[in-house]
């Protein structure tokens, strides 16, 4: 016992097996060789120094204990469980079967009984650090983040060296997006326990999500040097390279792993998602339905993605409600399910699964914190509510409609938007009746009483395809100007209104670059090159923005587009010159919202699978019904797409 204790179960099993040889009968020296057998890895042999120990004594709480744990370690919850209860009939009072039995229920997903089985472990010692970990690790698993940091805490206050609670506290930490006290805390763990390759892979992890690959790389390094054959490590060096882009290389670590491991559910599901990646979609759903087989819980969601790639949206959702239900507090497998429920109008269910965003750290690294209730939908009577911007500058348009409702409420909402939009939003007919204002992100607010994101207003108003508030344009350029009359010639459109009449279209090709999704969206300029050429009489107006605008220097001789909106300050300037236009063309970007918001006719030019807020297999959107969705039929088809829109724009011009 004394060598299995000081972490050197080879001699603790010599040891144990010279025990039993002198006393065959005596059932605590077999319990003794199963502990040292299992601390050896041996688990075979465990079982059955255990199972000696039983026959000597069918009620022996200890080697019921320890038959338990071997088990458990063998993947066999159910049957540990048994054993677990046994001893504690014999023995109520043994805290490692109370604690045994807890992880037991956790690996069954009996959430509620494990909280009750590690509450009578404290019970029975108030001061017990393992049993506040557990209960930690349980509370986290049921997406009570606050509980269970509170846990990990208290493990690490009885024990300052737990470096296991310090590891989870770090990985929780990162999950909530406070990067800054969980490198903290995973620096702790690993300081404490240099020899834990875990240590170091979830401390990359947080680096590569910071966007700092030198420390990252560095730490799977130092992952690696511990143990080379270690699966893990190599799983995270294969996500590591796919995350730089780096897709053959990660499909050398995961061959590496294949070789060595036919059973990791975590490298098959990677294995998906490179192959979804590379447009791969069949064989894709092929290794997640793999991954799912071994055991993965995240493969279902990710199988619902390449399903949606395919088509087959019913078999998509059907896959997405799988995966929450396997595991329902996984923010980003319910964010997922979300999407889907969008994209095919369900969008009761889509709005409030919606709300999971801001605990997946993929859409929110970072959220946003009050001390302030978050409104969700309650009476209202004079409160001051911050509605507040979230994601890109085409969802603020999107959704800055929704401050005229909030104020019909009874509130006054504060709309606290980016900088390029504020000017512009400041044309709201509520702001401008003094029944709303707006300040700018980044900027401190005066008082306010409650507040919501504004992409959070459709569910608080359970918004349907039949309801989406749309009384007629609400943004214009200028606060004072009537939307009905024309707006008056600034300098950046001086000379297109001076010039002779002609049909004015204004283009944009390419949203912000740093979307995810962006690649799928957004066209290189010399993508509709056809299209400027074959319509020369047509006043082309390229209302671009960002680096995409730089490729206006690189037009061929004898194209004509013009400069329009590059170096706009904001997007109420650019809103002027688009209300001097005949028609905007653009792909998903902040100008075919802010088309759509002006009421013009707009074009807009979407992937296969296109965002969510597009719907499926629709020309229209009841979003903006002055704009008309032109979509690609297969995937990556935009000439396809210039060719339908040639054929529409020749008709309109005859």
């Amino acid at each position: 016992m004394i060598a299995l204790a000081s972490g050197q179960p080879g001699p603790a099993v010599l040891m144990a097996r010279a025990a039993v040889g002198v006393a065959p009968a005596m059932g605590s020296a077999w319990v003794a060789l199963g502990q040292a057998l299992r601390a050896d890895k041996r688990p075979g042999e465990a079982e059955k120094a255990c199972d000696t120990a039983i026959r000597l004594d069918g009620m022996d709480p200890l080697a019921r204990l320890g038959l338990g744990e071997i088990k458990l370690a063998t993947d066999r919850p159910q049957e540990a469980l048994v054993e677990f209860e046994l001893a504690i009939r014999r023995d109520p009072s043994l805290v490692p079967a109370h604690l045994g039995m807890g992880h037991a229920l956790v690996f069954l997903k009996r959430h509620i009984e494990a909280l009750e089985a590690y509450a009578q472990v404290l019970l029975l010692n108030p001061r017990h650090p393992e049993g506040e970990f557990a209960i930690g690790f349980t509370l986290a698993r049921m997406g009570r983040a606050a509980d269970a940091e509170r846990r990990y805490r208290r493990a690490i206050a009885l024990r300052p060296d737990f470096a296991a609670a310090w590891m989870n506290l770090g990985c929780l930490l990162r999950e909530q997006g406070q990067d800054f006290f969980a490198r903290s805390a995973l620096q702790h763990a690993i300081d404490l326990r240099p020899d834990d390759f875990a240590g170091w892979i979830n401390l990359s992890l947080l680096e590569r999500e910071c966007g700092r690959d030198e420390q990252a790389e560095a730490h799977l390094r130092q992952a690696f040097a511990l143990d080379p054959e270690q699966v893990e490590t190599h799983v995270a060096w294969a996500q590591f390279c796919a995350q730089r882009g780096d897709t053959a290389g990660a499909h050398r670590w995961l061959q590496w792993v294949d070789a060595r491991s036919a059973t990791s559910d975590e490298a098959a599901n990677l294995k998906g998602i490179l192959l979804h990646n590379e447009g791969r979609f069949p064989e894709a759903v092929a290794a997640f339905e793999r991954a799912e087989e071994m055991g993965s819980i995240a493969a279902a969601s990710n199988r619902g993605n390449s399903l949606i790639e395919l088509g087959c949206d019913q078999a998509a959702l059907e896959a997405h409600r799988v995966a929450v239900t396997r595991d329902p507090h996984n923010p980003g497998a319910r964010y997922n399910l979300a999407l889907t429920e969008l994209r095919l109008g369900e969008w009761r269910e889509g709005w409030r699964n919606y709300d999971a965003r801001w605990s997946f750290r993929e859409v929110h690294q970072q959220p946003r914190r009050f001390d302030q209730p978050r409104w969700r939908g309650e009476p209202l009577r004079g409160q001051r509510i911050l509605l507040h911007a979230e994601q890109g500058l085409g969802d603020t348009i999107q959704f800055c409609r929704y401050a005229a409702l909030v104020a019909a409420r009874g509130s006054f909402p504060i709309l606290q938007v980016q900088a390029p939009v504020e000017k512009l939003v400041r044309s709201l007919a509520v702001v401008h009746a003094g029944q709303a204002t707006v300040a700018q992100l980044g900027q401190t607010v005066e008082t306010f009483d409650l507040e919501c994101p504004l992409m959070t207003l459709p569910a608080v108003f359970g918004t349907t395809i039949q309801t989406v508030p749309w009384a007629g344009s609400y943004l214009w350029p200028n606060p004072q100007q009537d939307p009905q009359e024309d707006p008056p010639p600034i300098a950046a459109i001086e000379d297109l209104l001076a010039e002779p009449r002609r049909f004015r279209v204004g283009i944009a090709w390419a949203g912000n670059p740093d979307y995810k999704a962006d690649r799928n969206r957004s066209v290189h300029l010399r993508t509709l090159l056809p299209l400027l050429r074959a319509f020369p009489e047509v006043r082309w107006i390229a209302l671009q923005k960002g680096p995409a605008a730089a490729r206006l220097a690189e037009l061929p001789p004898g194209i004509r587009l013009t400069d329009g909106s590059s170096h706009d300050a904001d997007l109420a300037q650019t809103a002027a010159l688009v209300a001097a236009l005949d028609l905007v063309i653009t792909t998903d970007t902040c100008i075919a919202h802010l088309a759509g918001a002006m009421g013009k006719s707009v074009w807009i030019l979407l992937p296969h699978l296109s965002d969510w807020r597009w719907l499926q297999r629709t020309n229209t959107t009841p979003w903006y019904p002055t704009a008309e969705l032109i979509r690609q039929q297969t995937h990556g088809d935009w000439l396809g797409v210039i060719q339908a829109v040639e054929l529409k724009l020749r008709m309109l011009l005859a």
